[in-house]
């Protein structure tokens, strides 16, 4: 995809309006993704804030690694609008096997987006007791946001998966996804848990 027409270029109400378009991407994918990048980001502002205050070994490797991460989990958007677009181009056509390339990609990548997410949440985890308490809420909801955008790109995972005509490649990615949103939870639980 390339640059005037990435998610990353338009203003945020454009995002937004084309989102809620009658059209077919922007869609859950690509707004997964955001989501996920914008938590992440404010996970990051913690790590930012409280490094600000102190210096803290551990903490700054944290931060380094959200800084390192910033970026990745949005840049799936642009990913997941081009692979639904393909397919959506490859089932207007007679070729089962393009139908098929394209369908495993529109799985392959919220998949990977909800592998991206799922380091972004372990970071959190970490990140939530090293950050200071002023700026903790900052840290969990960002957790909350990368978790919502990991739960997101699975159900577009949920959707995608239908269009395989391969029986043990819909089982391969549905063990995935089950395995991913289970993690995904448990992390989530563990932050909450630790913030209670």
């Amino acid at each position: 995809m390339n640059d005037s027409a990435s998610v990353w270029t338009q203003r945020l109400a454009e995002f937004r309006a084309a989102t809620a378009a009658c059209q077919s991407t922007p869609g859950c994918g690509a707004a997964a993704a955001v989501t996920a990048d914008i938590g992440l980001a404010l996970v990051l502002k913690g790590l930012r804030i409280s490094e600000a205050h102190g210096s803290d070994p551990v903490r700054h490797e944290l931060l380094q690694a959200a800084e390192a991460l910033l970026g990745r989990p949005g840049a799936f958007a642009d990913d997941d609008m081009q692979a639904f677009d393909d397919y959506l181009s490859a089932a207007r056509h007679v070729e089962v096997e393009d139908k098929q390339a394209a369908a495993r990609q529109a799985c392959a990548v919220p998949l990977a987006l909800a592998h991206c997410c799922l380091e972004a949440l372990e970071l959190a985890v970490d990140a939530w007791p090293r950050t200071d308490p002023i700026v903790q809420s900052d840290v969990q909801a960002g957790a909350v946001l990368i978790h919502a955008g990991l739960s997101a790109a699975l159900i577009n995972v949920d959707a995608d998966m239908a269009s395989l005509d391969d029986a043990a490649a819909q089982d391969q990615v549905g063990r995935t996804r089950r395995r991913l949103q289970s993690e995904g939870d448990a992390l989530l639980r563990r932050l909450v848990d630790s913030g209670k």
